[in-house]
């Protein structure tokens, strides 16, 4: 009697959380826009959930590996909004890819990341457009050893665009990275 409770108890707690958090599917190998900055074609299923200017991705479940799209972020706002908007990191829009690098380390630190370290700054092409890609590592609010990559496109018109996969270190990350990176080489600018 007291399990079939419990059991009920569960199930109604699980089902208030769940009306919380909307989630769609990202069906395999159908082109999706993006934020109206970026089209991508996924290969396999991905759970997708919409906040704000951000959209997040995920294979395995959030928080173990996903790909992030944060796009339009005007001069003067922020990238992602923290508890304390005042002190969020902002984009500037005479930034380049160098500070954009930085921008993301404050981005990062403000979700409670320790241990940051970016590298390998390179030049990457979207639909023609000049853009930039880096790689980072840290630990996450948690604990978790997390890594990850980023396409960063500023565009005069849509302001700063950031594509982001990241997962946790064991095994996520690479388990989930052949998934992730078919996306992120059908990027297209729209």
């Amino acid at each position: 009697m007291i399990r079939t409770r419990n059991v009920i108890g569960c199930l109604i707690a699980v089902s208030l959380l769940s009306g919380c958090m909307a989630y769609s599917e990202v069906p395999p190998a159908k082109k999706y826009e993006i934020g109206g900055v970026f089209r991508v074609e996924p290969a396999t299923l991905w759970s997708a959930q919409k906040n704000g200017n951000s959209e997040n991705w995920t294979v395995n479940g959030f928080g173990l590996d996903g790909i992030t799209f944060i796009t339009n972020v005007a001069d003067g706002k922020p990238v992602a909004p923290t508890t304390q908007d005042d002190k969020a990191p902002t984009f500037r829009a005479d930034m380049n890819a160098s500070d954009v690098v930085d921008l993301y380390e404050a981005v990062l630190a403000s979700r409670g990341f320790s241990q940051v370290e970016t590298r390998n700054l390179r030049p990457y092409t979207i639909s023609g457009n000049d853009a930039f890609r880096f790689d980072y590592s840290g630990f996450d609010g948690i604990g978790l050893a997390k890594r990850g990559t980023v396409i960063g496109l500023i565009d005069a018109e849509k302001g700063l665009n950031l594509v982001i996969y990241e997962g946790a270190s064991e095994h996520y990350y690479d388990a989930s990275l052949a998934d992730a990176e078919k996306v992120l080489a059908s990027l297209e600018k729209i």
